[in-house]
């Protein structure tokens, strides 16, 4: 079965004793009424949240970065952007490098301003550098989500959105450590 943005939304509402259930897919999510509101205001922040908790595969992207145009402050050697998806770094790498060499890269994620304007970047010693991380929803489809993942995301929009309709603080307790239990017990795993 393909899950869907929506699929998500009411498995986190049924948790919720059985909240309307919506139609659409984020960020529009329609009908179920305060359960879709809120959801469209949720649902992205608790994707990125829970991706972000654990190294999970799925959210696990490899890319070659991008020098940036301005030079590498001391004790660096070169600049790099800070990829616009990139949620959490997991490593840098050399683009070729020796398995047998277990030194780690070292890095520094550094905000600059150029010409007034703020800039996230990456300084390293290294040249022609990749990066591996943890990239951003909706760049991963929920078709592509690991089970687990997607249960820690159903229970945690759950907590999250019995606090928003509801005020339940105490049913949003129970629901969240559910969903560290799962996050716990299962993060990074391939499906």
């Amino acid at each position: 079965m393909s899950l869907s943005s929506t699929d998500i939304v009411n498995r986190a509402a049924a948790q919720i004793a059985g909240q309307a259930q919506v139609s659409g897919t984020y960020p529009n999510f329609t009908g179920g009424g305060s359960v879709s509101l809120y959801a469209n205001i949720l649902y992205a922040g608790v994707v990125n949240m829970v991706a972000r908790q654990q190294d999970w595969e799925c959210f696990r992207t490899t890319a070659v970065l991008q020098l940036s145009s301005q030079g590498a402050l001391y004790p660096w050697n070169y600049e790099y952007l800070y990829p616009a998806d990139c949620q959490k770094i997991r490593q840098i790498t050399p683009a070729t490098w020796d398995k047998n060499d277990p030194q780690p890269v070292q890095w520094s994620v550094e905000e600059h301003t150029y010409a007034g304007a703020a800039t996230k970047v990456i300084e390293t010693n290294i040249a022609y550098a990749m990066i591996v991380y943890t990239t951003s929803y909706p760049n991963v489809t929920e078709a592509q989500w690991d089970p687990l993942f997607a249960e820690a995301v159903v229970r945690t929009l759950a907590s999250e959105l019995s606090m928003a309709i509801a005020g339940r603080p105490d049913f949003s307790k129970v629901i969240l450590g559910q969903a560290g239990q799962i996050v716990a017990g299962g993060a990074g795993k391939d499906s």
